[in-house]
Order: C-alpha cells, then sequence, then structure tokens
C-alpha cells in the first residue's frame, strides 16, 4: 500500500492599502519584489522544495524573489530581517515563518520600519497573544498556514489502523507506540503532536509510550529511537513529525536488526524525496504532504 497524504491549508488574508500597492506596480509594468527568510540551509528537503514552488511563482507573476537561509538560527533570522527592513532598496514586502516563537519579534520590527509582512508555514500558539492581521500589527497583512494539528492525527490514525489491521489475526490486548517531534518551541511540532495525542485518547488499544523531541534531524531521531526502542522493545509504531527525522528512524531500526515495514510501522511528514521513496519501497509507510505549496501561493 502506497500511502501519500495531502495537507489541508488555512489561508487568510485582510486586504489593504499594501496589497492594493503591489497590484498598482505589477499594473504599471514594476517589478514587484519579495523576501523570504528560510529558518534552514539552503538544501534542507522540505525548504528547498517551499521555495522552489515559491521561485516558480514570483517568475510566472514577473515578480522578483530574494532568499535569506537562516541556518536554525533565530538571532541571524532577526538580523536579516532588520536589515532587510531597514534597506534603502527594501523588498515590497517580506515573507517569514513564526521560526522558534520569535515571530511576534519580527512583527514588531516591521511595524517600527512600516514594511509589510505575510506569515507563512508556522503560525502563533495560543500563548502568543499577537491578534489577528492587520490588528495590533498593522503592517501585518496575512496568513498562510498548514493545519498541522489535522495533520499530526492523521498521520496517528493510519499508523494505528494499519497497526490494528496487521495484527488483527494475533488479536493483541494493546499496541505502543512513540512519537518522534521537532523542536519544542516550533508551531509546527507542538500543533502536530497535539494531533497525536489527541487521536491516540480515541484508541484504547494503543499505549503512546513517550514522545521525544529530535530537532528536525534524522542523526538526533536515530539516537532518539536507539534509546527508546531499549526502553520500550516492544513498541511497533513510531510516529515522527518529518520525513528527514522518519529516515534516521528507518537507518537506526535496520541497524538492530528490525525490518521497516514488517517489525515497526513508520509514518512521516513533508513528502521529502527521501520520505517517498521509502514509501514506496514499503521501509516508510506513509507521508503526509503538499504544503510546500503555500510558499508559491502565498505569493
Amino acid at each position: 500500500m502506497i500511502a501519500f497524504r495531502f495537507f489541508t491549508l488555512f489561508f487568510t488574508v485582510w486586504i489593504c492599502t499594501t496589497t492594493a500597492f503591489a497590484v498598482q506596480k505589477i499594473a504599471q509594468n514594476e517589478t514587484y519584489r519579495l523576501a523570504f527568510f528560510a529558518p534552514r540551509g539552503e538544501g534542507d528537503p522540505f525548504w528547498g522544495q517551499f521555495i522552489g514552488f515559491m521561485e516558480k511563482a514570483t517568475v510566472d507573476l514577473g515578480m522578483e524573489l530574494n532568499v535569506e537561509y537562516a541556518e536554525g538560527n533565530l538571532e541571524k533570522m532577526r538580523q536579516q530581517i532588520v536589515s532587510e527592513a531597514k534597506s534603502a532598496e527594501r523588498a515590497d514586502i517580506l515573507v517569514f515563518p513564526n521560526f522558534k516563537k520569535g515571530g511576534e519579534t519580527f512583527l514588531k520590527i516591521i511595524e517600527e520600519q512600516q514594511v509589510p509582512a505575510f506569515v507563512v508555514n508556522s503560525g502563533f500558539t495560543e500563548e502568543e497573544i499577537v491578534g489577528e492581521p492587520r490588528g495590533k500589527y498593522k503592517h501585518w497583512i496575512g496568513e498562510l498556514l498548514p493545519a498541522e494539528e489535522e495533520v499530526g492525527a492523521m498521520l496517528a490514525e493510519s499508523l494505528i489502523e494499519e497497526g490494528l489491521r496487521l495484527r488483527s489475526a494475533e488479536n493483541p490486548s494493546h499496541l505502543e507506540m512513540i512519537g518522534i517531534t521537532g523542536i519544542v518551541s516550533d508551531y509546527a511540532a507542538i500543533q502536530r503532536t497535539k494531533g497525536l495525542k489527541h487521536i491516540v485518547s480515541s484508541y484504547p488499544k494503543i499505549r503512546l509510550r513517550q514522545i521525544v523531541p529530535a530537532n528536525w534531524s534524522d542523526k538526533s531521531a536515530a539516537t532518539s529511537f536507539a534509546m527508546l526502542s531499549r526502553r520500550y522493545p516492544k513498541v511497533t509504531l513510531i510516529w515522527s513529525a518529518s520525513d528527514v527525522m522518519a529516515q534516521g528512524v528507518i537507518r537506526k531500526a535496520k541497524k538492530g536488526g528490525k525490518i521497516p515495514g514488517k517489525d515497526v510501522l513508520i509514518g512521516g511528514v513533508d513528502w521529502a524525496e527521501a520520505g517517498l521513496q521509502a514509501v514506496r519501497s514499503g521501509e516508510q509507510f506513509i507521508s503526509i504532504g503538499g504544503h510546500f505549496l503555500e510558499g508559491g501561493w502565498a505569493v
């Protein structure tokens, strides 16, 4: 069974004078310029897809795109946004995620410099009281976000249902599951994990042993899986918040003598190329993705 599933996206835009200005510039054959601030480095499996589609959209629309890479460093991203916002030749709009809960700091910068901004991919948690676009921060014109909690739940449910189906003849009293998530302060990790917990609570036969952060890293995920598999040797379901981390789990499982797809079911998120290949080979049960398209849709 090849399992690829598509994200749901939430799109909220407050139409205002800044968006009207953008339309006017394009109508006058002036080049509209966007600056995107990526939280990771060039070559990142997910952000590479995201930026690639964004670039195609800007080319089709006759716009110019500049990308800055934060290399996983929140302070570096803050400095990049400050530099762009204060530049005499700054972009017409700044686009960024709420990386490591630094989003409100970014909004304060764009508000001070009076440059429009659009939030993508990672939104604000309930604890971050920033209001809605065009509210407290007038120059924050909108946001486009994946339904992360729904995705975490979808991934968990798919793994659980397949696990129960495969072992229906054995009629086990329960199945054991672990979760490997990303950076604990990241919106995606928080929301996807919330979805995992919600679904598990509705399956009395599933025991969620532990959820550990692996910082979106395949190496950290491999280390975490090795530790958890020793602690919980009966685990058969591995929920991973990204395909990159799922690949680390697959490698470590094989090294430990387990057969991914048979002894353990592994699922991930992002439609990363390695994840899709692993799904086709049967080593990864499912990959949920498609949200890289939001880069182009945000344009």
